[in-house]
């Protein structure tokens, strides 16, 4: 394909097709065709590492999209890997399933929506189309109903099938509409990895042991996750890539999660939007030093809750209590270190670098003050009690590591902020900040490394927070 390419005898975007599908059919039936699992993991290890090698010396540009160095080539082996990892057991099946719904669905959408072209819009980097979306859609519909349509079934390697009915309908539909989303929302050839490791975990929820009551919970928790987000767009909490990442986020806890996992998310996402409106209006100067503003956009919605997105689902294949501590205290870290920049800089504050405590211009990452702490422990009380309700565990008890676990996490944020997050120096005004755009000039990198950006650092400081409880946990 790449000969082919580069002799324009075809296409780079269909030569990059050709080569997705024949490599993805491949990898899909792999599991049936060998039996063992190690080799078939150690080979996608290699694959991956060698695409890396390619991809980063440009040894495969011409497959590449638009003749640019893409990393979308190197996702696909990536997820091949970790679908190895989660299903190469009894449940083999699901790699094959997932994989192939990745592949047609996405080459579809992308010819189909390349000749059409119609309603472009763009979530991310990536330019879609509506045409594309829709394509997406319906192929996912239906290679599901292929793949487990009992007088249809294409594949007899797994005892997997399903008549006609309600259930295999509403399931194709529903995962259908959550992988439309994540390919919509992936950029840069990441669908090749959200794509089919989502694909793998809904058809194994779904289709494994199929539970009409929690399909059910599902569609319910999608609808209602579609009216928090469009309701937080329409209000300006959330940029419309934020709306569509809240969407898939909220549509797995709610689904999933219940209000048990509910309750929690919702306190910190209205309350803190609400805080940073406010915040903002009475003190904007601020602004200045932050990366981002108060309007949410998809990588901080991830940031702040993409983790808790991760355990509902484990919870919901592997139910264990601590799980629901994990998630809740990552969640009051975020909150907590939401709460003391937004309470932290609501009025004038003396501040100091976290470090040496020497004053420091307030903003400033790695900056800390008496409000802003204060600030951090009422967030993380405010996590702690809307989980409550939900635990076994003594509540005073649950209180105190929660908050504490979210206290400390705060200042693990705050530390990431002092030594390794991004800081720019601007050129006009020789401000340190977290944009990389000042006073209308590109700001020059002084320190940190600059992939640590701020949303970078929340996740971090989240998991921390989390593992914090499993540290406790282990002591108690």
């Amino acid at each position: 394909m790449e000969f082919f390419a580069r002799k324009q005898i075809i296409r780079a975007e269909l030569s990059r097709k050709i080569l997705h599908l024949f490599a993805v059919s491949i990898a899909a039936f792999s599991p049936f065709l060998v039996n063992s699992s190690v080799l078939l993991i150690l080979t996608a290890a290699a694959a991956v590492l060698i695409t890396f090698y390619f991809v980063k010396n440009d040894i495969l540009i011409s497959v590449h999209e638009g003749y640019r160095k893409s990393w979308g080539i190197l996702f696909f082996p990536l997820a091949y890997f970790t679908l190895l990892i989660l299903w190469s057991g009894t449940d083999k099946w699901v790699i094959t399933a997932s994989l192939l719904i990745a592949a047609f669905s996405d080459s579809f959408a992308a010819v189909i929506g390349g000749m059409m072209n119609w309603r472009v819009y763009r979530l991310t980097s990536d330019r879609k189309s509506f045409s594309g979306s829709i394509t997406f859609f319906i192929t996912t519909i239906a290679v599901i109903l292929l793949l487990f349509l009992e007088p249809f079934r294409i594949i007899n390697l797994f005892e997997v099938s399903f008549l006609l009915n309600s259930y295999l309908i509403v399931a194709a539909l529903s995962i259908a509409m959550i992988l439309t989303f994540f390919e919509a929302i992936s950029s840069m050839g990441f669908d090749n990895f959200s794509v089919p490791v989502a694909a793998s975990l809904l058809l194994f929820i779904f289709f494994d042991s199929p539970n009409p009551e929690l399909l059910n919970n599902f569609i319910l928790g999608i609808f209602l996750s579609g009216i928090v987000a469009y309701l937080s767009f329409k209000v300006g909490f959330l940029t419309a890539n934020g709306s569509a990442a809240t969407f898939l986020l909220a549509g797995f806890i709610f689904g999933f999660g219940g209000w048990q996992w509910s309750i929690p998310i919702m306190a910190f996402f209205i309350l803190s939007s609400i805080l940073s409106k406010v915040r903002k209006k009475v003190n904007s100067d601020v602004e200045q030093f932050f990366e981002k503003s108060g309007t949410r956009d998809y990588l901080q919605v991830l940031a702040n809750g993409g983790l808790g997105g991760i355990l509902v689902i484990i919870n919901q294949i592997y139910p264990a209590e601590i799980l629901y501590f994990f998630y809740c205290a990552s969640l009051a870290a975020v909150c907590a270190d939401t709460w003391a920049t937004e309470i932290g800089t609501m009025k004038k504050a003396k501040t100091y670098f976290i470090l040496n405590f020497k004053e420091a211009q307030q903003g400033i990452s790695g900056g800390v003050s008496i409000q802003g702490t204060l600030g951090a422990l009422l967030g993380a009380l405010v996590i702690a009690l809307s989980g409550i309700a939900w635990t076994s565990m003594n509540p005073w008890i649950f209180i105190s590591i929660i908050a504490t676990a979210g206290v400390l996490g705060s200042f693990f944020d705050s530390v990431l902020g002092a030594t390794i997050q991004a800081q720019n120096q601007c050129n006009v005004c020789d401000k340190i900040t977290e944009k990389s755009d000042h006073c209308g000039e590109k700001a020059l990198h002084v320190r940190g490394y600059s992939w640590m950006n701020n949303d970078a650092v929340n996740f971090f400081s989240g998991l921390v927070g989390g593992i914090l409880i499993l540290v406790v946990g282990t002591i108690i």
